[in-house]
């Protein structure tokens, strides 16, 4: 049996807004600032950098595997491009929210 592949917006992408305006803040913090104190407790610029480097590497590894999934499933080219662009850009809460909707991920 054959379902086609919808699209929903993921409903807790906020979370992921929140976490990356919480980084955005560490990473930009001017000195002798709370972000700026916080930066320096988790190790300083270079691993913030570092959590950048792996945080993009794994979005883009969870879009192309996205793709993947939507390409094995036969989705439209439309929907997509719509889930590897979510997914890309706000990473887990898409998965969860493509299994709820398409009945499961494979």
């Amino acid at each position: 049996m054959s379902f086609s592949v919808q699209y929903k917006f993921p409903p807790e992408a906020y979370q992921v807004l929140l976490l990356l305006s919480l980084f955005l803040y560490v990473d930009q913090a001017g000195p002798n600032t709370l972000g700026a104190r916080i930066r320096q407790a988790v190790g300083g610029p270079s691993v913030i950098d570092k959590i950048r480097r792996i945080t993009v590497g794994v979005h883009i590894l969870e879009a192309v595997v996205m793709l993947l999934v939507n390409i094995r499933r036969g989705a439209s080219l439309r929907v997509t491009c719509k889930w590897v662009l979510t997914t890309l850009i706000f990473g887990g809460p898409s998965w969860g929210t493509f299994y709820q909707v398409n009945n499961g991920v494979f």
